[in-house]
């Protein structure tokens, strides 16, 4: 098998380290037997000092033994070291001359049993060539010498006369015990060194990489270089147009500058002209539903020609039509702006169906189609969601579906799926039988401001912003919506919304018959009477509204319910309604002359947000209900902020002003009956 390159590096680069180690090592032995033989000649003086014959003296054997001997075993393997460093021959010759000196030091010492521990260091410092073979060779000259010399001289090694022939073994276990340790020592180091010359080889290999990458890519910089200068050079012949270009991109750079900030000024505009665009219809909007309603509503109606009854239905059906299409507007705006939000609450979705089913039972009723809804097996009764998100998301849905529908009907399948589940979700599958849609129809769905029919001619009109709208409500709720289609034969739309957790909800199988006669439409003939008639007997309203029409049709409302009510046309004549003096910074009166203020917030002179935080600040307690235009998501938490208690949108709805009125006087009147 071939070796790989990595690991040919690796091993070349263990034996340079190896071969660095060997010759470190080396000059360590070379400058430790020099200091051995001026020591053995020091402890050969101390230890063995001159012995006097008479009047003469001479020097003790012991000292020539250490300088001439000493030199001897320091010459050969000094002289190996500096001709032949790092070799094999030079460490087994260090190994055996150290020892040796380790013998040396123990005959000048006597046997001393000090000096025996010279030989451990000697055998700890060989360890530092990282070969077990000099060990050996080590351990087997330190055996030798102490065998021969307990034979023959046990005095020089021992310290005693007597024959030591067999104490070798006890200073050889020690030898071996000590290698043992300097073996798994060596071993672990070696092991440690192979993998750090493999990390070595290859980030070597990495580098060689990427410096054959680099001279690559400096060879296309060359011949880039070289196309540059040819171009550069091509330039250099066009230099006056360039200078022209040159101007007439600087004068592009400027209009795009102005373009960008007039384009960021737009930006920053957007929220303001939205909420301007909202106030600025839904006021008109207000006067325009609410004397349709009225008219809807008068007596008088059922002896009117049936086409005046449909003039007024179609005023009012396309006024409704209107503000839907603002609200698509609106929430598609937040949906793009990522400030869409809904909030998780206790619901009924069979009270949900059940609004829905009543609200889109007359246009299905008109149509002359079908509207059902089917349970498909038990219901939790309460889920954790948004009501009204999740009503947006059906009415949207069915009134799709009641669209593209002329015959047949349309069928709400409800059902509860992963009941069993950690993440259970409710289902509702609305059904119909109308045109249907082709495939590359339904890949234009749930795209803003896009209809399956994009040509001149469609008969159906609409914005195209519902579905991407609900499918992103459908996602926010912890689902999604999907769709199944046939042409010709009819569509099915899937909604999922999350149920949240239903530990210890009840579940129920909601009854189809008697669910449908909740839904019976009442007949289109009698309209009903005015709801709230006389709710707010003696009830005293101050309206403060600007519009002449608002205030007219609000005045009326209030009026045919019972209430005594005053008109002011800003927030500044409101509040002077409240004082002692008639100014906005006067004191309040001690007996409020209202028991509700309807507060218009979009005023000349002073808006309701002032006029509301004044009263605040005075201390008032009539009730502040505000009365906006406005529908962004944060005007609700706006107005109550300044100083409102309530809030209430435009276009009206009358019985549901009515009952917001009704509910603020209720409760104000025990405070006022305290403080008389």
């Amino acid at each position: 098998m071939t070796e790989s390159p990595t690991n040919s590096n690796a091993e070349r680069i263990l034996a340079h380290a190896l071969d660095e180690g060997y010759r470190r090592t080396d000059r360590i032995f070379c400058l430790l037997f020099m200091l051995q033989w001026f020591a053995s000649i020091f402890v050969a003086l101390w230890i063995s000092p001159k012995t006097l014959y008479g009047p003469a003296s001479a020097t003790h054997l012991h000292v020539w033994s250490a300088f001439i001997l000493g030199g001897i075993i320091t010459v050969f393997p000094v002289s190996l070291i500096c001709l032949r460093p790092g070799t094999a021959l030079t460490r087994h010759v260090v190994a055996i001359a150290q020892m040796a000196w380790s013998g040396l030091l123990i005959h000048l010492t006597g046997g001393r049993i000090e000096t025996h521990f010279h030989v451990f260091g000697s055998l700890a410092l060989l360890a530092f060539y990282r070969d077990w073979k000099v060990l050996v060779t080590a351990s087997g000259v330190t055996l030798f010498d102490h065998i021969m010399r307990g034979i023959y001289w046990p005095m020089s090694i021992y310290g005693a006369d007597s024959n030591q022939e067999w104490r070798f073994l006890e200073h050889a276990w020690w030898v071996v015990f000590e290698n043992i340790f300097l073996l798994i020592a060596n071993h672990s180091n070696l092991k440690q060194m192979a993998e750090s010359a493999r990390r070595r080889a290859t980030l070597e290999e990495q580098h060689e990489s990427i410096e054959a990458e680099v001279e690559q890519n400096t060879i296309e910089l060359r011949f880039a270089n070289a196309e540059l200068t040819r171009q550069t050079e091509d330039l250099t012949l066009h230099k006056q147009e360039l200078s022209q270009m040159y101007e007439a991109a600087a004068e592009q750079a400027r209009e795009l500058a102005e373009a960008r900030n007039a384009a960021e000024q737009s930006s920053r505009a957007k929220s303001e002209f939205l909420a301007n665009m909202s106030h600025e219809i839904r006021t008109p909007m207000t006067s325009i539903l609410g004397y349709a309603d009225l008219l809807l509503h008068d007596p008088d109606i059922l002896q009117q020609p049936e086409r005046r009854v449909e003039t007024i239905r179609t005023i009012q059906r396309n006024g409704e039509h209107l503000l839907t299409v603002i609200n698509d507007i609106l929430d598609i705006s937040k949906v793009e702006s990522g400030k869409l939000e809904v909030e998780r609450i206790i619901t009924s979705p069979m009270q949900i169906v059940h609004e829905v089913m009543s609200f889109m039972q007359v246009r299905a009723s008109e149509k002359k189609l079908s509207l059902k809804v089917h349970w498909d097996g038990e219901i939790p009764e309460t889920v954790c969601s948004d009501p009204v998100r999740l009503r947006q998301i059906l009415i949207n849905l069915v009134g799709n579906a009641l669209k593209f529908t002329d015959q047949g009907g349309v069928k709400i399948y409800v059902k509860l799926l992963h009941r069993d589940q950690p993440a259970p979700q409710m289902s509702f599958a609305v059904s119909d039988s109308g045109i249907g849609l082709t495939p590359e129809q339904t890949q234009r769905l749930f795209q803003a401001f896009s209809q399956a029919d994009t040509t001149t001619t469609r008969k159906f009109g609409g914005t195209g912003l519902g579905l991407i709208i609900s499918k992103t409500l459908a996602e926010m709720l912890g689902g999604d919506i999907t769709v199944e289609s046939e042409f010709g034969v009819g569509t099915t739309f899937t909604a999922t919304v999350a149920t949240g957790p239903l530990d210890g909800v009840a579940l129920s199988h909601p009854q189809d018959e008697t669910f449908q006669k909740l839904l019976a439409p009442k007949p289109a003939s009698s309209p009903p009477r005015a709801a709230g008639q006389k709710r707010l007997s003696d009830v005293r309203v101050l309206l403060a509204e600007d519009g002449p029409d608002n205030q007219r049709l609000i005045k009326f409302v209030l009026k045919k319910a019972g209430a005594d009510v005053t008109v002011v046309e800003n927030g500044r004549l409101a509040v002077e309604q409240f004082t002692t003096d008639g100014t906005t910074s006067g004191p309040l009166r001690d007996e409020p002359p209202f028991d509700i203020v309807l507060m218009d917030m979009q005023m000349p002179e002073m808006d309701g947000y002032t006029a509301a935080g004044i009263l605040k600040a005075k201390r008032n307690r009539v009730p502040v209900i505000a009365l906006t235009a406005h529908a962004m998501e944060n005007e609700r938490s706006k107005c109550l902020s300044a100083g409102c208690d309530d809030f209430a949108t435009k276009p009206i709805n009358r019985q549901g002003l009515i009952d917001c009125i009704a509910k603020w006087a209720s409760r104000s009147e025990p405070e006022l009956a305290s403080t008389t």
